[in-house]
């Protein structure tokens, strides 16, 4: 089972804020694209405007069209021609440029939303989700590790390793912590409080030797 937060309460609560800060800064930028979306999309009432002008227009050719008799000499058939002339140079043109400008405008305001959430989110969001990938396999293999050790019997030799690792790898102010002499703890063999700060660094719990009813380790900060 993966691991997501470690054992103690200082890297499980500073994990839990980044969490939160991470999750209120996508939150936003969705919003802020949602905005931008809405924004552009109200542009579209001016090319609705333009369809409805043309409809308009060519509802009262036909409406004037309707009105004339048709069977007037000279005049019924010039009047037909008249009003389609009008309707194809006219009142069709505006209705298909509103309709176009109405799916542009959906078009740019889709394009304008994704790119204004995703930018951020992808840069911010997207790196913080591989870290903490990372950081709960980590966490995971911790755990594994030290399950590995207490089932195996081998929890000195786990300690002896861990020891090793947190004198090359521990900054100097932790180790320190762990031991006022970490090459002399190494050198006699006293390997608890070192493996016990590498094991607390990696977010899990110290050894528990064979025995022991808690995992409290001499040395231990």
């Amino acid at each position: 089972m993966l691991t997501i937060y470690p054992v103690s309460w200082s890297g499980r609560l500073w994990r839990l804020v980044l969490d939160l800060l991470v999750l209120l800064w996508t939150a936003a930028w969705v919003v802020a694209g949602w905005t931008a979306y809405q924004m552009v999309t109200a542009l579209q009432v001016v090319a609705d405007a333009i369809t409805r002008t043309g409809t308009t227009f060519n509802d009262w050719l036909h409406a004037f069209q309707n009105a004339v008799p048709g069977n007037i000499p000279g005049i019924g058939g010039a009047l037909s021609g008249l009003t389609a002339a009008l309707q194809r140079t006219a009142g069709d043109p505006l209705v298909q440029s509103g309709m176009q400008a109405h799916d542009a405008i959906q078009h740019v305001a889709v394009a304008l939303g994704l790119f204004v959430a995703l930018l951020p989110i992808v840069t911010v969001t997207g790196l913080y989700l591989v870290w903490r990938v990372r950081d709960a396999r980590e966490l995971t293999a911790a755990g594994e590790f030290v399950r590995a050790a207490e089932r195996s019997g081998r929890v000195a030799e786990a300690n002896a390793v861990l020891a090793h690792r947190a004198v090359a790898l521990l900054p100097f102010r932790q180790l320190v912590r762990a031991s006022p002499d970490p090459i002399g703890d190494l050198a006699a063999g006293r390997y608890e409080a070192l493996a016990a700060a590498m094991l607390r660094r990696a977010g899990t719990r110290p050894l528990v030797s064979p025995g022991s009813a808690t995992g409290a380790l001499p040395g231990r900060p």
